[in-house]
């Protein structure tokens, strides 16, 4: 994509038909740069395989996908990985940041020998001599694995770090029991370990406070706490049980931050949380940075889809093209890519994100519609709160348009 102006879009701008009416299908890596693909900034969701041998409430997988999900082939994920570098060895971009995102499924139930090859694969294509600089890191249950071969593969391909999802007793007392387990030797072998949890029904019932310090105890590096998303797979009984309104997101973040900074005013270790961390940095961005152009994921098949949305808020995967049948240029440039793109500057149309002064820096991760009488999916709330905090306790200043925290 060549040839698209980010700077005649102004936020200030209300009127979704207005933008519209001014959007070209285009883009300068000049102008995204450093929150887009095109600019060299590729966070590369990796799924070559969607098993998993669990049965997680909110999974957006069927269960005939996480049982007899295909493997990309190695060859497969090999022609990938070239093309995805043909693709930037034809553009004057110096230096290329490449973080390879291994998920779900399971990824780990691949086996080391398929990580073991796929990783060399990608890091001996993506080197430091044609400017990339890369990172892995796997997203595990880790109730499956063997930690006796994956620690030592998490600490040589993953510099010393990995996530796990916790999720509360949402899986179970067995679950979480057998996870802590695997938390501890996790720490005792030397490894960070950050946790992902979609707030769900559970962890409401245990309050953010006691979740904060359970993990803290846990010695856990860093946490993500994210709203719990409505899927096909999840339509119903599922759902209804388990996914908490927004409301309820954003006072569960509100107190996990009261904590977090309670914590750090003592000196005490507390883990970092994602969601606060992003908001804060988010301040010094453009406008327009949040638009997930920087992210694709790659399904065992070659397809590269992201999240999308319909009936306003229900979750699916939309589909740009297919990386083993043309090149990735054309996947980056496809109709439906153009068009999700257009969505995400538009913020779907949304006249509640589109009259937000917080658009930039909300935790709306793929834009959608709101649910009504609910805090919106951003969690304005949460984010008033934040930023309100961090402006009378000194954390954030603004000083000609640059930002520290």
């Amino acid at each position: 994509m060549e040839n698209f102006n980010l700077q005649q879009f102004s936020l200030a701008n209300k009127n979704a038909n207005d933008y519209i009416s001014r959007i070209n299908v285009e883009f300068t890596h000049q102008d995204i740069q450093p929150f887009s693909i095109e600019s060299g900034f590729f966070i590369f969701t990796l799924m070559p395989s969607l098993r998993c041998s669990l049965n997680c409430p909110h999974c957006y997988l069927t269960k005939e996908q996480r049982r007899n999900s295909e493997i990309m082939s190695i060859e497969n994920l090999k022609i990938t990985a070239q093309k995805v570098d043909e693709y930037y060895s034809k553009k004057n971009i110096k230096n290329k940041v490449m973080v390879f995102y291994w998920y779900g499924g399971e990824p780990t139930e691949m086996g080391m020998d398929y990580f073991l090859s796929a990783t060399n694969i990608l890091n001996n294509i993506f080197t430091k001599e044609k400017g990339y600089f890369t990172k892995h890191t796997v997203l595990t249950s880790l109730l499956t694995i063997d930690t006796s071969i994956w620690f030592p593969f998490f600490q040589k391909y993953g510099d010393g770090h990995f996530q796990t999802s916790f999720d509360g007793l949402m899986r179970g007392k067995n679950y979480v029991k057998k996870w802590e387990e695997k938390i501890k030797q996790a720490k005792d072998f030397g490894l960070e370990v950050g946790t992902i949890s979609v707030v769900n029904h559970e962890l409401l019932k245990d309050g953010a406070t006691k979740v904060m310090e359970y993990l803290a105890e846990l010695k856990v590096k860093e946490i993500s706490f994210l709203p719990f998303m409505w899927n096909e797979q999840n339509d119903g009984k599922a759902y209804n049980k388990y996914a908490p309104t927004m409301n309820a997101w954003s006072d569960f973040m509100i107190e996990a931050s009261q904590y977090y900074f309670e914590q750090k005013s003592k000196g005490e270790f507390v883990p970092e949380i994602g969601q606060l961390s992003f908001i804060l940095h988010q301040a010094k961005q453009p406008s327009l940075a949040n638009i997930a152009g920087q992210t694709l994921f790659l399904l065992p098949n070659g397809d590269f889809v992201l999240p999308d949305y319909k009936n306003g808020y229900q979750e699916y995967m939309r589909y740009f093209g297919n990386i083993l049948k043309e090149d990735f240029a054309n996947v980056l440039q496809s109709k439906e890519r153009r068009a999700y793109l257009r969505k995400q500057l538009l913020r779907d149309q949304n006249s509640e994100c589109l009259d937000c002064e917080h658009a930039n820096k909300c935790v709306m991760e793929f834009w959608k519609k709101n649910r009504e009488n609910d805090d919106c999916f951003g969690g304005k709330r949460y984010v008033d709160w934040l930023l309100n905090y961090a402006h009378e306790n000194g954390l954030l200043k603004i000083d000609n348009k640059t930002v520290t925290y």
